[in-house]
């Protein structure tokens, strides 16, 4: 597994609501399952055991809900440790969208507005 850098705090461009959803992801198709820390319209934080090396791109299904979001994300950091440090969120990866669909960025502009 990996550690990378995380990006430093206030450098994100939205504002990041703190949700908790259910990710399935990974480069090939999505196997993989973790949980959201927070999410913004241009990404999201996944704390998961699995983690992937910077620069990959993952094929991500996001449960809300209401629906699933199939989209795709680059790793843009990742934290890797023991699975009891996942609930920690100390574990984890951050995810930048590609090319997010605009239901899921109206779904998250919703929950933005009542968090």
């Amino acid at each position: 597994m990996t550690r990378g850098d995380a990006m430093p705090k206030g450098k994100q461009s939205f504002r990041r609501v703190h949700r908790r959803v259910e990710v399935r992801f990974g480069p090939d198709r999505a196997r993989y399952i973790g949980y959201s820390r927070n999410v913004s319209r241009t990404g999201i934080m996944v704390g998961a055991a699995r983690v992937f090396a910077p620069g990959t791109v993952l094929n991500l299904e996001l449960t809300f809900p209401s629906t699933t979001f199939r989209l795709r994300g680059q790793v843009v950091w990742a934290r890797s440790g023991s699975v009891e440090w996942v609930a920690t969120g100390r574990v984890g990866m951050g995810i930048t969208f590609i090319d997010p669909p605009e239901d899921l960025l109206r779904t998250i502009r919703g929950i933005s507005s009542i968090a």
